[in-house]
């Protein structure tokens, strides 16, 4: 399980489980009280059904450490993970790959710029940095190649590839 504390209003369809929208996205997670995500779904609809689908699970009130160490529970994984993405057809955290965004914000570019200004790096640094950004990552490569050109513009300006 993979640890991601709500930072959006959450709603708590069964005792213990959260159900919220990621911010900025159209997926939703389910996930234990202690921000442990059990679940990637479609909807809210979506998640608060895999919630109910799996309340008789455990008593999901109880503490994350407590959940873990109970061999009742360790001894059913499979049955967990099987009514998640079998039954409910949601995501498990292991197979979640978030989508990365598609286009870049002014913020994006002054961030990076931000990152790399004053030091001595040439322009083969700030492209590898900027492909390895989840800011970045995802674009196409006209559209990422045109904001390589804004951070160099800002960072180096006298580097050609500005």
């Amino acid at each position: 399980m993979l640890s991601t504390r709500p930072t959006a209003a959450a709603t708590e369809p069964v005792p213990g489980l959260l159900v919220y929208q990621t911010p900025g996205r159209d997926e939703w997670r389910l996930t234990h009280h202690s921000g442990l995500a059990l679940a990637y779904c479609r909807d809210q609809q979506h998640a608060e059904t895999t919630a109910r689908l799996i309340a008789d699970f455990t008593d999901w009130t109880r503490s994350a450490a407590d959940i873990r160490s109970d061999e009742q529970v360790t001894s059913c994984l499979d049955e967990l993970r099987f009514l998640i993405s079998y039954e409910a057809s949601a995501i498990l955290p292991e197979h979640h790959e978030p989508q990365l965004p598609t286009t870049y914000t002014d913020a994006d570019i002054q961030a990076a710029a931000d990152y790399h200004q004053g030091d001595t790096t040439d322009g083969l640094t700030v492209i590898s940095t900027m492909a390895q950004s989840s800011k970045f990552a995802g674009l196409d490569t006209g559209t990422f190649n045109e904001a390589f050109g804004k951070v160099m513009r800002i960072v180096h300006p006298e580097h050609p590839a500005a």
